[in-house]
């Protein structure tokens, strides 16, 4: 099973319910838990546990039939208001832009910016629904070898679609001609939501065969 971002995800019957825009894994096993699913412009993106794909269905990502409603998954970000007092530093997270006023603007003697209901005490917190030890990796994140240097980006995460467990990683890098490897897995030695890391050097990884990823 190949996992791209942007690839369409469809309803057991057919219906699309959005495009795949992350891939969760489990950062210590290397194995698929969920999808991050983008829905729309307005909409929330939402976490479907992989479990319910369709893994005999290899020409697209579609679900198996379930009793849940796309609404009724998780969302992949909340934002809420939370003391100022329980985030490490006051400006961890927060929204900037609905907080600060335009340059010269002189705040009314209340410290409230007209329109926003007063919590002068609180800060705009986003936070993620994935349990801790998993990473929601991102298309275009950022390859480095062992040697420190920036080779590549994800393109495609491969998946055995009887085990969810990710073997290989597709790079990608260059701009107008660009090359393509393909990665084992087992070289990942730390995995974030933006960067992978690899246990091999730069000229090992430029070794591997070229690829074309379908």
């Amino acid at each position: 099973m190949r996992l791209e971002k942007g690839a369409e995800v469809f309803t057991a019957a057919g219906e699309k319910i959005g495009k795949l825009n992350r891939v969760v894994i489990d950062a210590q096993t290397r194995d698929v838990t969920d999808l991050v699913v983008e829905r729309g412009l307005f909409e929330n993106e939402k976490v479907i546990p992989v479990g319910l794909v369709d893994n005999e269905n290899e020409d697209r990502i579609m679900l198996r039939d379930h009793n849940q409603g796309v609404d009724d998954f998780p969302d992949y970000e909340t934002t809420q208001y939370v003391p100022i007092d329980q985030v490490t530093s006051p400006y961890e997270n927060v929204e900037t832009y609905y907080w600060y006023p335009p340059v010269n603007y002189q705040l009314p003697p209340s410290a409230f910016l007209p329109g926003v209901r007063g919590m002068s005490d609180h800060v705009l917190r986003t936070e993620t629904s994935i349990p801790e030890g998993r990473v929601a990796i991102s298309e275009g994140a950022q390859v480095i070898s062992s040697d420190d240097k920036h080779i590549g980006n994800v393109e495609q995460i491969i998946v055995n679609s009887e085990t969810n467990h990710m073997t290989h990683f597709v790079v990608g890098k260059g701009f107008l001609l660009k090359e393509h490897k393909l990665v084992p897995a087992f070289w990942a030695t730390e995995v974030d939501d933006d960067k992978i890391y690899l246990s091999v050097e730069a000229n090992v990884f430029e070794h591997l065969p070229d690829y074309q990823p379908s």
